[in-house]
């Protein structure tokens, strides 16, 4: 069975003076930015953090992508550097060491 759906980690880290900038960019995404969220076929996006480690929890459904999609580069270069300044260490993939799957009977 092909499954439309994929679940990614990422971690990151934060200037230690721009962790604040970070949280206040958060607590009101644009619009915009939600939108092409969705039109991705986001699902749920979640950003946890640590003192300036952040950890990013992304899961997305390919069926629910919106085909022939078009993204606002503009929208996309603004949150870019809105967030950029503030990362010590951009976002990178977090490989899957182990996984627990219950079994249903």
């Amino acid at each position: 069975m092909n499954s439309t759906k994929t679940t990614i980690f990422k971690v990151a880290k934060l200037h230690p003076n721009k962790v604040d900038l970070y949280q206040q960019l958060h607590d009101e995404i644009p619009p915009a930015n939600l939108k092409h969220m969705q039109e991705a076929g986001i699902v749920s996006l979640r950003i946890f953090r640590e003192g300036s480690t952040l950890f990013m929890v992304v899961e997305s459904d390919m069926a629910l992508e919106m085909p022939n999609r078009v993204v606002d580069q503009a929208v996309e270069e603004r949150w870019k550097t809105l967030t950029g300044e503030c990362f010590a260490e951009f976002w990178q993939d977090a490989g899957e060491i182990y996984i627990f799957s219950r079994k249903e009977d």
